[in-house]
């Protein structure tokens, strides 16, 4: 890490901070500007303490706690002191991931520009999805920042039993990060594939086996997928949902108003995305393109987080968290040859997503309520998508080419125009 960037770079997280300030003078203007609920942390208070409180050795989990045995396991230590004790120790956690995703994980993103890396700060500590981690207390921060860090740390092949440490704190807090994993299955890494998969074990089973015994633990699993699994449906109705086809369906009306047609349009298209992704995975996993190999854990981390609102019915703000690297990584590979090409996907694509995903993007809406219910997240992530893909494609396919030199002679000089070479 460059320690003299990283500086500045907690200087450029702190203007934001003053400048969110300036937005909103108080906590509680904060709160409800950014979503229903006037409860700082409302999702920590509600679910994630009473269950850590309550509910580690006996008895049924909190209400609305959709989540492993694992998380709760990990949350214990904040429900042996008061509410508002264990509130202040959550929110020094997020902070923390927040200001290692804005700083390191940033870095990662964009080794060799400086100048794009504080900006990238500054889109991380500005999104929206930050805001909504911070207004509910909520979890993708966490899972970014663990789950992107193993992916850099086996990119760099260091630390690899960190690395899958890491990776299954991440599927621990939520289950979904399971999908990572996928990633080092593709790439046919399979002693860290291995590995990671035998963390992800112990977090998920043997911790929770260990402190809750394995009795309960069962029982508290069981609750808990029931409780998601009864959820399902209704969330489809939610206007907070960022679920490809629960958005289609609220420009007709909302879901169960939409025309089966409509819904069924969202459906397949929500498929054909994912079949697309999965497409671009094996295409990364193995091409020899010097301009995606470079980074190519990233792309994977960007692509397989990209997916979720394609499966995962909830799809809240909180969960796009991995759009400002998303949209860091990009832009530091679309200036390096200022193509047209390359610029005009960086105008028509990478801008507006940063303009939806952002604050600036949330200001510019009549509310929260207009700005979740249009799809905003959902189309900020679709537009990285596009991007990334014609990212992929274009560099693979001239990797694949042999050196072109194209000689334009123009008023009786010579001039090297285009050079392409491997992308």
């Amino acid at each position: 890490m460059n320690r003299r960037l990283l500086w500045i770079q907690l200087g450029v997280a702190l203007l934001c901070l003053f400048a969110l300030r300036r937005q909103w003078s108080s906590v509680e203007d904060f709160v409800a500007a950014i979503d229903h609920g006037n409860v700082p942390f409302g999702d920590f208070v509600f679910h994630y303490y009473p269950t850590a409180k309550d509910s580690i050795r006996q008895g049924a989990p909190a209400g609305g706690f959709f989540y492993p045995a694992g998380f709760a396991v990990l949350l214990s230590p904040l429900g042996r002191i008061d509410v508002e004790s264990a509130r202040l120790v959550w929110l020094v956690i997020l902070l923390v991931a927040a200001l290692w995703t804005a700083t390191w994980l940033v870095q990662a993103t964009t080794p060799r520009e400086p100048a794009l890396a504080l900006v990238g700060t500054a889109l991380v500590m500005t999104s929206t999805s930050l805001l909504h981690n911070f207004k509910w207390g909520q979890v993708s921060v966490l899972i970014v920042a663990v789950a992107g860090t193993g992916f850099v740390l086996r990119a760099r092949n260091e630390r690899p039993n960190l690395a899958a440490a890491l990776l299954a704190v991440g599927a621990a807090i939520k289950g979904y990060p399971l999908v990572f994993l996928g990633w080092f299955f593709l790439r046919r890494d399979w002693k860290f594939f291995a590995r990671a998969c035998a963390a992800c074990a112990v977090t998920l089973i043997v911790l929770p086996a260990i402190v809750m015994g394995p009795v309960h633990a069962f029982f508290f699993q069981r609750v808990a997928t029931s409780s998601v699994l009864g959820a399902t449906d209704g969330v489809l109705y939610d206007f907070n949902s960022q679920f490809a086809p629960a958005v289609l369906a609220r420009y007709y009306g909302g879901w169960g108003v939409a025309p089966v047609a409509i819904t069924r349009v969202g459906q397949h298209g929500a498929h054909l995305a994912l079949a697309v992704i999965a497409v671009l995975l094996v295409l990364l996993s193995r091409t020899k393109a010097p301009r995606l190999a470079e980074r190519r854990e990233l792309w994977a981390f960007v692509l397989l987080a990209s997916t979720v609102p394609f499966w995962l019915q909830t799809s809240w703000t909180h969960y796009f968290f991995h759009l400002p690297l998303a949209q860091i990584l990009l832009t530091s590979t679309l200036v390096e040859r200022r193509r047209a090409r390359d610029l005009a996907v960086l105008v028509l694509l990478v801008a507006p997503s940063v303009f939806l995903s952002n604050a600036l993007g949330l200001r510019a809406t009549e509310g929260w309520l207009p700005y979740a219910e249009s799809g905003s997240p959902f189309f900020a992530n679709l537009f990285v998508l596009f991007a990334t893909a014609l990212v992929i494609v274009d560099a693979h396919v001239l990797s694949s080419k042999p050196a072109t030199v194209a000689v334009r002679v123009e008023r009786g000089a010579s001039d090297l125009d285009d050079v392409d070479v491997a992308a």
